[in-house]
């Protein structure tokens, strides 16, 4: 049964669904999440890959390559390429004689891509997915499937079969773990509104952009609350490493349904003596902006415009540069776009 109940605020009544969840359901679907994204990579410097689950066995993702460009004022430039993944338990192979194989087809969603055309400045966006049963550098897959932004190649669908995705148990299924139309529009806002970069950290910006960042998005406990974990990875004198830092998004919706103002916060530091979930990188050296949706590679955003949403500044651990939440004022960045409407109830 689905209960009711009413927020009252200034701007009138609200009903809205209580559909939290416990914290046993929500650790279940980060780490089954967490299990997938370790598999998971983007190539080249700058990279954000987006990730979230859909239904059952369905996941849906963003890779975006934002550039801010070098010095002051800042803008935003991006490119970004749109994926689905579907796993099948079993699939049949075309040797009969084989035995069924746990599946991963891995495909570009050509609506949401930016085509790479040479010559270009740009990178080349890839999703790379690792079906080996270990993960030694999913950045050079030893079995992997890839797909990538070039059209004209055969390159925007890839399968592979491996009995790792069996052995990681991504078939579990956690309790409460399905996503609704809602949710799903959320993490579409999300992945196209929120970029992590260390180009933007105050008050010592690098140039360009060179962290590598994969954000699984999913629901917290509190309803109209949601998680974005960033796992900042790279390969340093060959090895390859993750250290991760969490976020939190709230969000609320005005009497229309339309989403209102609401707020993104850095989870406290392990370390610091708080509980899971938390912060577990100690030194992120990284700003986490939410800006308005652009139209990837037809168009730049202005330094005004970047500046129009919130800004995380997440240096290190007890730093006095820290800004740890912030204010997200979702009519004004969302205003004249797709989701400038009633999302619906959550």
């Amino acid at each position: 049964m689905r209960f009711w109940f009413v927020v009252i605020s200034a701007l009138g009544l609200l009903p809205l669904p209580a559909h939290g969840r416990t914290p046993e359901e929500v650790a279940c679907e980060e780490a089954k999440l967490d299990r997938l994204a370790h598999r998971m990579a983007n190539n080249g410097a700058g990279m954000n890959l987006f990730l979230w689950a859909v239904e059952g066995d369905r996941y849906s993702g963003l890779a975006a390559y934002p550039y801010f460009g070098i010095g002051e004022p800042r803008t935003r430039d991006d490119r970004q390429m749109g994926f689905d993944l579907t796993l099948h338990r079993a699939a049949d192979r075309l040797n009969p004689r084989r035995p069924l194989l746990p599946q991963a087809v891995l495909t570009r969603n050509d609506l949401l891509t930016t085509p790479f055309l040479r010559p270009t400045d740009f990178p080349r966006l890839d999703v790379k997915l690792e079906l080996a049963p270990e993960v030694v550098n999913p950045q050079e897959p030893t079995q992997g499937v890839v797909i990538t932004s070039e059209p004209g190649t055969p390159t925007g669908a890839a399968s592979g079969a491996g009995r790792a995705l069996e052995a990681d148990n991504l078939f579990e299924r956690c309790p409460g773990e399905e996503n609704s139309a809602f949710d799903l529009q959320v993490f579409e806002i999300l992945s196209r509104t929120l970029r992590i970069s260390e180009a933007l950290l105050l008050p010592f910006p690098s140039g360009r952009g060179l962290f590598l960042y994969k954000v699984i998005l999913f629901r917290d406990v509190e309803s109209l609350s949601y998680r974005a974990k960033a796992i900042l990875y790279d390969t340093i004198e060959g090895e390859y490493s993750e250290a991760s830092f969490q976020l939190r998004v709230r969000l609320a919706l005005d009497p229309s349904g339309k989403l209102a103002p609401g707020s993104i916060e850095v989870l406290p530091w392990c370390l610091a003596g708080a509980a899971p979930p938390c912060t577990e990188l100690l030194n992120p050296d990284s700003a986490v902006i939410v800006s308005p949706p652009l139209f990837a590679g037809h168009e730049i955003q202005t330094s005004a415009q970047l500046r129009s949403g919130a800004f995380l500044n997440i240096p290190n651990e007890g730093s006095t540069d820290n800004i740890l939440t912030d204010d997200i004022p979702w009519p004004d960045l969302l205003r004249g776009t797709a989701w400038d409407r009633p999302l619906g109830l959550p």
